[in-house]
């Protein structure tokens, strides 16, 4: 129970948290793009939401919240790019080689890429 009272205080009460977050990934899945979405997509979507929601519900200052925030969007981006690289060199990417299937890592603290137009503080 302790570690559920020390996550109440960053993440907020469970019951508004989760309220909030299927708010948020109703009005998601309600986009028109939906449904061409792929997995990865739909993935980092939903996690970005769950983490609003703890940024409305719980402590707005919690520093994690956001980097998850930037460290899923970033996961997109990875695999887009992957995506893009294969489309262009006119494969088929559907059908990528074993060593491209790998599992993506979740976002952890400190394990965020900056992108080209991101400076460190």
């Amino acid at each position: 129970m302790k570690l559920l009272d020390e996550r109440e205080t960053t993440h907020g009460p469970f019951m508004a948290t989760a309220a909030k977050a299927q708010q948020l990934k109703d009005a998601i899945q309600g986009g028109k793009n939906w449904g061409e979405l792929d997995d990865i997509q739909r993935e980092a979507l939903q996690m970005i939401a769950s983490k609003i929601a703890r940024i409305l519900s719980g402590n707005h200052d919690e520093i994690d919240h956001w980097k998850d925030i930037a460290g899923y969007a970033n996961l997109a981006v990875r695999e887009l790019k992957r995506l893009n690289d294969y489309i262009s060199f006119g494969s088929d990417p559907t059908h990528l080689p074993d060593e491209h299937n790998l599992e993506m890592p979740s976002p952890v603290p400190g394990s965020y890429a900056l992108t080209e137009t991101e400076e460190q503080p």
